[in-house]
């Protein structure tokens, strides 16, 4: 008896595709053929390393969570741990009523516990009503039941007031969500909050915002200080006792995202059918069907491809669309979630000269100027600027205001240099700019995103070996997209071996 190899078919060829091809290799062993289509002309998806003269440079994500073990572990795995390198310890700042300002600390996501240090950025009204919020007496409590969920602009302005929203925790949360806070939902952009809130309406205590962010506050502070213990030693501090080392934040690759995507794509053998989308999955007596359609000329065209199992790593309106008839209220679901467009433009400079010596810059709502963000690249990745002295990627468009991101490259570039001379002095003019747009690139997480995404998930579990992942369906950080292709990746190869 000859037993025919399996075939999996992975819809997508970003991070979650191709994390899903090698775990599927990994799982199926060398025998099973793994095909992977995109409707782009190269791999990586959101992901994007362009390589200059001088060096590689992002122009998508360019960091990932580096407290996730997970994702540590895995990038070590394949052999890259030597490429991952932290960032430098330069501060990043708020541009606020015109002019740069300390980046509070002791904040989630910029949601404060109380007004120490917030002087600088809120009017003496604003602090005050931050200081009552958590105060039996003086302010009535959240009405708050284990599980609910809250828009966290309306929640934030309902109780600190509405400069807060706009001046600190918009465009913190705007640097990782491309949207304002009132596009967002706690639960699913800020679940420690959620679970702060969780325990203290259980507990029967007083529940105000204020005390939900000192709990997460006190409790990531016990959890690090058993950390530290064990990490290197770099200053002392009073009567020379010893101050550990933080561990960094965030870490990104040498050599460039590429490098992830790239060996990804390696190890997982898989074939790649590149500028070819999928447009419909149908079932079939031998599994599945995916119908094909290519995105521009090329020498090998496919019209279909009949597979054992699939596995739908694409953005949820292409997802939704894929899976229509297979699991409509899926479907449903995922078509209904919205996305943000932005744009990215990298400007190179062969002198930093009167160049800020900060991380980056985040800009208030309606600050005056067309950028959300400025990330000063070269200060805050030493080894970029072994490259070009100076780099600094200024970023656009939000959920609510795409409008710039449908500028003309040159107009973008025009809004970038003069927002950057505006925000922090610096006015040379780049020796090399680069601009990437990312079309409904970054999903909305609104309130509810998570439990939808259940009843979604819960509806592909009745049809074996049949998976979808992507950034839309917990978070667009890498650690999450890897953990969540390699779950659907089980769940396919587990269904059909």
């Amino acid at each position: 008896m000859v037993v025919k190899p399996q075939t999996v078919a992975v819809i997508g060829a970003g991070i979650s595709g191709l994390t899903s091809a090698y775990e599927l290799r990994r799982r199926l062993g060398p025998g099973a053929r793994i095909v992977v289509v995109d409707g782009a002309e190269k791999i990586g998806g959101k992901l994007k390393t362009v390589l200059t003269e001088r060096g590689p440079l992002e122009v998508g994500a360019e960091a990932y969570l580096a407290f996730r073990k997970d994702a540590t572990d895995f990038f070590t795995k394949l052999g890259l741990g030597d490429q991952l390198v932290p960032p430098s310890t330069y501060p990043s700042q708020l541009y606020v009523g015109g002019k740069l300002r300390q980046l509070p600390r002791n904040t989630i996501m910029g949601i404060p516990a109380s007004p120490g240090g917030l002087e600088d950025l809120l009017p003496a009204k604003t602090l005050e009503t931050i200081a009552n919020e958590s105060n039996l007496e003086l302010s009535a409590g959240i009405h708050w039941v284990p599980g609910d969920d809250m828009n966290v602009g309306q929640l934030v302005a309902a109780r600190f007031g509405p400069d807060v929203v706009d001046r600190i925790v918009s465009p913190l949360l705007g640097g990782v969500y491309s949207s304002t806070a009132y596009d967002l939902g706690i639960r699913a952009t800020i679940p420690q909050l959620a679970n702060a809130l969780d325990s203290m309406a259980s507990a029967g205590e007083f529940v105000s915002l204020g005390g939900a962010v000192k709990r997460v506050l006190d409790g990531r502070k016990q959890a690090q200080q058993p950390r530290l213990g064990s990490e290197a030693v770099h200053s002392e501090g009073k009567e020379g006792k010893p101050i550990p080392k933080r561990p960094p934040v965030f870490k990104t690759f040498r050599d460039g995202f590429e490098v992830l995507y790239s060996t990804l794509a390696e190890e997982s053998g898989a074939e790649l059918i590149l500028g070819t989308v999928g447009t419909a999955i149908r079932r079939v007596d031998t599994g599945f069907e995916l119908s094909l359609e290519p995105t521009s000329a090329s020498e090998e065209s496919h019209e279909s491809l009949l597979a054992d199992g699939v596995v739908v790593a694409a953005p949820a309106k292409s997802t939704a669309q894929l899976v229509a008839k297979l699991v409509p209220d899926a479907g449903e679901i995922i078509g209904g979630v919205d996305a943000a467009s932005c744009a990215v433009v990298a400007m190179c400079f062969d002198s930093a000269e009167g160049l800020p010596e900060i991380n980056g810059v985040l800009c208030e709502i309606n600050s005056g100027l067309c950028a959300k963000a400025f990330t000063i690249s070269s200060r805050k990745w030493p080894h970029i600027s072994e490259g070009y002295p100076a780099v600094v990627r200024a970023s656009f468009g939000r959920l609510d205001d795409d409008s710039a991101v449908h500028l003309s490259d040159e107009e973008l570039v025009e809004h970038a240099k003069r927002d950057l001379a505006q925000a922090t002095g610096f006015a040379v003019e780049p020796a090399e700019t680069i601009v990437q747009r990312w079309w409904n690139g970054i999903p909305k997480f609104d309130v509810g995103h998570g439990q939808l995404m259940d009843f979604a998930t819960a509806d592909v579990a009745t049809v074996p070996g049949l998976a979808l992942t992507g950034a839309w369906l917990s978070g667009p950080g890498i650690p999450e997209c890897i953990a969540n292709a390699r779950e659907a990746a089980a769940k396919v190869a587990a269904e059909i071996n």
